[in-house]
């Protein structure tokens, strides 16, 4: 049993805690819910949408029609009319002129609640028609700010609906309802997270918020500078001094940071950064998605320096190579870039979350000799100390050095600790190249028609494999690239769809720089995620 659900009206009435709301409640009674939130960069006013997808059977991708859509003002029943079914139930504010076909309940949402309350009148009127008991609803309204108000808004919208069909509590699909940005934000506190700073930027910013709002609870430092290169400096001074830190940004932000970002390299010093894309280039369009940032994630900053960047494709992903990341950071001594998207950082999975603080202490000085902060190694690492180390001088520099830190110019000294540098490079790549984890099967595994993708497509690609016969494949890890373990896994594969959010082909340009040719592609960059509609048309279409 599958069933969809689009609330839309204007910002600041409640429709994406309406979804929210409502997802919980489904959560609860043991329903995979996908919520994917769409708004325009207004505080107010515009048009705002959140659409519920819910199975008895795992979900991790939106869908375009909907079941049931609440509509809170006539702008959202013209916008989402494309989105109905013949059977799709519509409930419209009282007020609302333009006509819809169908099942049409009518409810005074406007007029009963005010602002973000109406989301607890949503909430009402589409338990009612779920027949699921009131109990649930208030179960999840108890944590919100004015209950008592929240209740008798939703108790009155509850006794005013219909009842139009029985979702009944179900097995098996039990688990964390979270977001991809909670996913990163706990991902860095159970990986070390001593300080995070950063701006804010859309769609980085949740887990500056969250970080902010539990920092206490967590035990951590939240730092707000006044701008995206003061964050980064501030990162590189606080690894340099012995934290673990991080910070979290956009395109336009990270673009600002890849001179510091070089620095990191330079001076190998670990830091972290989370890299959050929306439509692009330059302010773009801040609220929406995209993946027009991977090569520039692969090669900004100036010369060559080693770096590692991690992709996650759902909330339970960006919590497990988020923490990973700040291990690898400073295992290796070098930047770690978390590479997500909107679609996301912004929607919620349900997935299990088992939460574990896993905390790798990283290759240290053991106290003997004097101190070389260069040391020339086999493996490319040198040894960590911070300041106030006994016996310890720690220096950091920007400049080419000798192992002791001191600026040189000398041919042979420089060409020594460049090769240093890239022998780093071959560990990290030697590190990931025993490892299986590094590219994900989904789909119909045993077919030779193969998706192959990364990112937030991930969870359509596999829906949409099953359902028609596609292997899904996606790479873990953009750099250090897996291309041995990903040429294993499309051997003797008789046809290759590349699927991206990028117009000019990003991902496919990486995969011909390893000698991957792809035999099709579909390619998305309306800034909207892939639905999957999208999916299943494009390949239905090749079919034909």
């Amino acid at each position: 049993m599958e069933r969809s659900v689009i609330v839309g009206g204007e910002a600041g009435e409640g429709v994406k805690e309406a979804g929210n709301l409502l997802s919980k409640v489904l959560v609860s009674i043991g329903y995979s819910v996908f919520t994917y939130h769409d708004y325009p960069s207004l505080i107010r006013g515009g048009h705002n949408f959140s659409s519920v997808r819910f199975s008895n059977e795992e979900v991790y991708a939106p869908v375009r029609k909907a079941d049931y859509i609440v509509a809170l003002d006539d702008r959202s029943v013209k916008r989402h009319k494309k989105d109905a079914k013949e059977s799709t139930v519509w409930f419209l504010d009282e007020k609302v002129k333009e006509e819809v076909s169908g099942t049409v309940i009518r409810l005074p949402f406007r007029e009963r609640a005010k602002g973000v309350m109406r989301s607890s009148a949503v909430l009402g009127a589409l338990l009612k028609a779920f027949r699921i008991p009131k109990e649930e609803g208030l179960s999840v309204l108890k944590d919100l700010k004015n209950f008592e108000e929240n209740r008798e808004i939703f108790e009155f919208f509850y006794d005013s609906s219909k009842e139009i069909e029985e979702i009944v509590e179900v097995e098996g699909i039990k688990g964390d309802y979270f977001s991809g940005s909670e996913g990163i934000a706990l991902g860095a506190v159970d990986g070390g997270l001593d300080i995070y700073i950063a701006y804010p930027m859309t769609p980085a910013s949740p887990v500056l918020h969250y970080l902010a709002a539990h920092k206490k609870e967590f035990g951590i430092k939240v730092v707000q500078p006044e701008n995206e290169i003061g964050v980064i400096n501030m990162v590189l001074g606080a690894a340099y001094a012995g934290g673990r830190a991080m910070t979290g940004t956009s395109g336009g932000g990270f673009a600002l940071m890849t001179e510091t970002l070089s620095l990191a390299g330079m001076s190998e010093t670990p830091c972290v950064i989370y890299l959050a894309q929306r439509g692009a280039p330059s302010t773009g369009v801040p609220t929406y998605t995209e993946q027009a940032d991977l090569l520039f994630s692969l090669f900004a900053g100036h010369g060559d320096f080693p770096r590692i960047v991690v992709a996650p494709s759902n909330a339970l992903e960006c919590y497990l190579l988020t923490r990973e990341a700040l291990n690898l950071a400073w295992k290796f001594q070098v930047p770690v870039i978390v590479l997500s998207s909107k679609n996301v950082a912004e929607s919620f999975f349900t997935q299990p979350l088992e939460r574990e603080r896993v905390v790798e202490e990283p290759k240290l000085w053991d106290g003997s000799g004097e101190y070389k902060r260069y040391l020339i190694t086999e493996d490319g690492i040198s040894p960590l100390t911070f300041p106030g180390t006994k016996g310890a001088v720690v220096k950091a520099t920007s400049y080419e050095h000798d192992e002791m830190g001191i600026t040189t110019e000398d041919p042979e000294q420089i060409v020594a600790m460049k090769n240093k540098r890239e022998r780093k490079r071959e560990t990290i790549r030697r590190f990931f190249e025993e490892r299986e984890d590094t590219v994900s099967v989904g789909g119909d595994t045993s077919s030779k028609r193969v998706l192959l993708t990364w990112g937030e497509n991930w969870g359509v690609c596999c829906e949409a494999g099953e359902e028609l016969g596609y292997k899904a494949v996606k790479p873990n890890y953009m750099e250090p690239f897996p291309v041995n373990r990903l040429k294993r896994e499309l051997e003797g594969a008789e046809e290759v769809i590349v699927v991206e959010l990028s117009p000019a082909g990003q991902f496919e340009k990486l995969l011909n720089l390893y000698g991957i040719e792809p035999t099709g592609r579909f390619r998305k960059y309306d800034t909207r995620p892939i639905f999957k509609e999208d999916l299943l048309e494009f390949l239905s279409g090749r079919e034909r």
